[in-house]
């Protein structure tokens, strides 16, 4: 038998590791189905793309703000205990923001209610990979991490496009009903999962700034991924609009892009451990990747066929996983165990903060000159970023 083979069957016959498969994903895809969501929704009760991307934004930002800290808490704290409440928290708020919305309360009490539902979940993603050297042995981390990424791509599937099939329905205040109801599930589940015991030690103490200079390269990789998401939560919409379908459909779109996304995130995940590409540094696989999807979704932005352009934007997709899992293996290479909350933390607010700056600013951009120069934006944010990286390390060699 070979190494990988002893390595994926214990792995596979786990079913703490698949309880915790289980839990995860469900905390996670309602941070799918949210921005979607919450542009519909504003759209609905303001008549405009710039509050859709306000309160978009503003569910990012707090995410952002906050995901540091609180991760710093949950390496603190007895898990699965405070994922569970800070779960049920976030689905409070998020009940409270459908109850608003249908209402017709105005933006800013929608506003209020958004970020108190964000704070609230903060965090939680990065306390749920925390809990993987607990579950898994050292030699079957790598793997997990990557079954983890094609798991994220698949909640980025089912998400917007759930999403998009409730706010159809039923209406768009639904949609954000239907994210509570998933957040409260994904609290249940997580109690069920092995306890772990607050971080203590020496490396506790050491500084936030130290932990930010060994994550520069994916903090920055992931902030070039945000804004491409939060653009094309706005782009999306406005572009099937511009061609006189229905904005709901954007969300089936984006569901397609990470339907290719996670097909070639797949195959990335079962490669074997002597295949090149699973034997190249994960730096390089993520430099690579990222950079041809933010080209590849460039060439769709300025391409005047609706059909040429999800066809563009599909084919895109299938540089995303492996790029994405690619640059989120980089935190557990650079951090120890007992910061990994934490440092998940900041690898998923550079993100929404990419996300909370590109919402608004795609809207703008969509209001002002159409819905191909949101997608534009969204192409270029990771297309830069990933040249950055090997430009700043040849300065600093």
């Amino acid at each position: 038998m070979s190494v990988e083979d002893e390595v994926a069957r214990p792995l596979r016959s786990n079913p703490v590791w698949f309880r915790w498969l289980a839990a995860a994903s469900l905390a996670r895809l309602p941070q799918t189905m949210l921005p979607v969501a919450l542009v519909l929704t504003a759209h609905d009760v303001t008549g405009s793309f710039v509050g859709a991307g306000l309160l978009s934004g503003a569910s990012a930002l707090t995410y952002a703000a906050c995901a540091p800290w609180r991760g710093r808490q949950m390496d603190r704290a007895t898990l699965p205990r405070a994922l569970g409440w800070s779960l049920l928290g976030s689905t409070a708020g998020l009940v409270a923001t459908a109850i608003a919305a249908a209402a017709g309360a105005p933006l800013v009490v929608l506003l209020a209610l958004v970020v108190v539902a964000a704070g609230s979940g903060a965090g939680v993603s990065g306390a749920y990979r925390s809990l993987l050297p607990l579950v898994l042995r050292p030699g079957q981390l790598k793997q997990a991490y990557a079954i983890d990424a094609v798991a994220l791509q698949s909640a980025w599937i089912g998400g917007p496009a759930l999403a998009a099939v409730v706010a159809a329905l039923v209406g768009p205040q639904a949609c954000i009903g239907a994210v509570a109801a998933v957040v409260a599930s994904g609290a249940l589940l997580s109690w069920t999962l092995p306890s772990r015991a607050p971080a203590s030690g020496p490396r506790q103490s050491s500084s936030a700034r130290t932990l930010l200079a060994r994550l520069w390269v994916p903090l920055l990789l992931n902030v070039g991924i945000g804004i491409n998401l939060g653009a094309l939560d706005v782009a999306l919409p406005a572009l099937l609009a511009d061609h006189g379908s229905r904005t709901t459909n954007g969300g089936l779109v984006l569901a397609g892009i990470f339907a290719t996304s996670a097909l070639s995130g797949s195959v990335y995940a079962a490669l074997p451990a002597t295949n090149l590409l699973r034997r190249a540094p994960s730096l390089t696989v993520a430099w690579v990747l990222i950079s041809v999807y933010g080209f590849i979704t460039v060439i769709a932005a300025v391409t005047p066929s609706l059909v040429l352009a999800i066809a563009g934007l599909l084919i895109a997709g299938l540089a995303f996983a492996p790029g994405d899992t690619a640059a989120m293996l980089l935190v557990p290479e650079k951090v120890s165990p007992d910061r990994l909350a934490e440092a998940f933390g900041y690898f998923s607010a550079f993100g929404y903060l990419g996300t909370a700056a590109a919402s608004p600013v795609a809207g703008l951009l969509v209001t002002r000159f159409g819905a191909d120069a949101g997608l534009l934006l969204a192409g270029l944010a990771p297309l830069l970023t990933a040249v950055i990286v090997p430009i700043t390390r040849l300065r600093k060699n």
